[in-house]
């Protein structure tokens, strides 16, 4: 029984790499969506801007249709005043050219503001459309760093996984049973050591004649409480620290 804590005490040792390893690949996800979050504020603001900038865009052609437009109408009314017989006829569309002029006057100035500050929202465009595209190659670029680094650690938990299956063959039939079951009720290091009659993994107390089973490597024991297999300290001490993939 001794051999088989031997093997168990290397199986824990493995199990804690590859489960270091599956924390690292479970937090790429998750820098790469803040990367995205961050990337996504840089874009809502460059949609902003140009939204703007758009709008502010379509209100000055507009205002330069309508100054054109009045423009032609001046026009007209003036040379529809020179066919003017009488004095009366003649009042009422130097009064009409009066009218347009004025609203001409109102429209000019609307077109002189809005290409003032048309201007700041091309500037406003230009700077958002900078930050959007110098972030999203910063984002492109660590990215691709993060897919380099899950492939390292794809291939390491892959060399892990196959020392694993080694080792598990090890085991004894009904001992690498108990180590399945272990390991799926834990999903992580399903191996943990027992000591000062406590259960390291929960802190929990073990049994007086439980706890001096596992010292002598008697029998294969779980912890009542959290179902890990529980070794003693001796049991991990490799006595050939070469053989194990290093990550």
């Amino acid at each position: 029984m001794k051999a088989q804590y031997k093997v168990l005490g290397k199986l824990k040792r493995l199990d804690e790499k590859l489960y270091r390893v599956q924390l690292e690949l479970e937090k790429i996800p998750e820098e790469i969506k803040k990367l995205e979050a961050k990337l996504n504020e840089h874009k809502n603001e460059f949609a902003l801007h140009k939204a703007n900038f758009e709008t502010n865009e379509k209100a000055l052609r507009k205002a330069e249709l309508d100054l054109k437009e009045k423009e032609d109408f001046i026009k007209k009314a003036e040379s529809k005043m020179m066919e003017c017989k009488t004095n009366e006829e003649y009042q009422a569309a130097q009064k009409e050219i009066d009218g347009f002029k004025t609203e001409k006057s109102k429209l000019e100035e609307i077109v002189l503001t809005s290409m003032n500050g048309i201007e700041g929202h091309r500037n406003n465009l230009k700077a958002a459309e900078t930050k959007f595209k110098d972030q999203e190659a910063v984002v492109n670029r660590e990215k691709k760093e993060y897919e380099e680094v899950r492939q390292k650690l794809l291939r390491s938990y892959e060399e892990q996984g196959a020392q694993k299956d080694g080792i598990v063959a090890q085991l004894s039939p009904d001992v690498a049973t108990t180590y399945r079951k272990a390991f799926a009720a834990t999903k992580g290091v399903a191996i943990c050591l027992a000591d000062n009659s406590s259960c390291v993994g929960c802190n929990m107390k073990v049994r007086p004649q439980l706890f001096n089973e596992i010292l002598g490597a008697k029998a294969i024991h779980r912890c009542p409480s959290c179902g890990r297999i529980l070794i003693t300290a001796s049991s991990e001490i490799d006595e050939n620290p070469g053989a194990d993939v290093q990550i």
